[in-house]
């Protein structure tokens, strides 16, 4: 448990620790034991087995019949569909994506910032494109890619260099930007030109440009966003044939 969680006197502990039980699976671990829960979310056997026959009854979690380990329900895809049913832009935003997917070729998403990373709302897949594994839901460090570069760059200045301070920023390929000084000379590049360009940086092959989109305020609320394979195509190319038609549909969207 965090520090802030153990100074705040409204929280609820317990439904911190079921959080967490749900929030520790993933695609390396997509079903445990209770063992391998209670150790993974430091708490003891008992505890775990509570949490666990709790949000079974919930129907959030279920046991796999043939392996008999805890794994996540379908029902856990109930909060995710209510909560991109409700945000403002993502039913709005389908005819905009669409419309750059015909025109580019390229995989086009709309992403939000989400403290340190982006995280993927909408997007639609090209042809051309490596699979990534990038779906709905999906979170990658907003440092090094092109979406997060975008809506850093449209921050206050303190605001953006705090969020990349408490990054982890390691080096994902060899051409990830992962200094402080660098990154920084780029949000400055990149909000004054109006989008954001990261080659290879987190994908090989992966070209990626993106634009931010910004509410009343003039803050970022979310970035459209184009990846390209670097098979077919050079950034140069990207960049120069890609930029305006981006920052286009950018601007539409911040008008919705």
């Amino acid at each position: 448990m965090s520090e802030k969680e153990k100074v705040d006197r409204l929280l609820v502990k317990s439904v911190v620790k079921a959080f967490r039980i749900l929030e520790v699976f993933d695609a390396e671990h997509p079903a445990m034991s209770v063992k391998q829960l209670a150790e993974r979310c430091d708490m003891d056997r008992s505890a775990a087995q509570r949490f666990v026959h709790t949000l079974m009854q919930l129907g959030y979690l279920q046991r796999n019949e043939e392996t008999q380990l805890i794994e996540p329900s379908v029902r856990t895809l109930d909060i995710a569909a209510h909560y991109l049913h409700a945000h403002p832009l993502v039913d709005k935003v389908r005819p905009y994506l669409l419309n750059l997917s015909k025109e580019t070729e390229g995989s086009v998403s709309l992403t939000i910032l989400d403290g340190e990373d982006v995280v993927y709302l909408s997007r639609l897949l090209s042809r051309n494109m490596l699979d990534t594994d990038i779906t709905i839901g999906s979170r990658l460090p907003a440092f090094c890619t092109a979406p997060g570069l975008a809506m850093l760059s449209q921050l206050e200045e303190r605001e953006a260099m705090a969020t990349l301070e408490r990054t982890d920023r390691q080096a994902y390929t060899p051409n990830t930007v992962h200094e402080l000084p660098a990154i920084r000379e780029r949000l400055i590049q990149f909000k004054r030109q109006g989008y954001a360009l990261s080659v290879e940086e987190y994908f090989l092959s992966d070209i990626s440009i993106a634009a931010p989109v910004l509410d009343r305020h003039n803050r970022p609320q979310a970035a459209v966003s184009i990846s390209m394979s670097r098979l077919r195509s050079m950034p140069e190319e990207v960049e120069q044939n890609l930029s305006g038609l981006l920052i286009a549909t950018a601007r539409q969207l911040s008008r919705l």
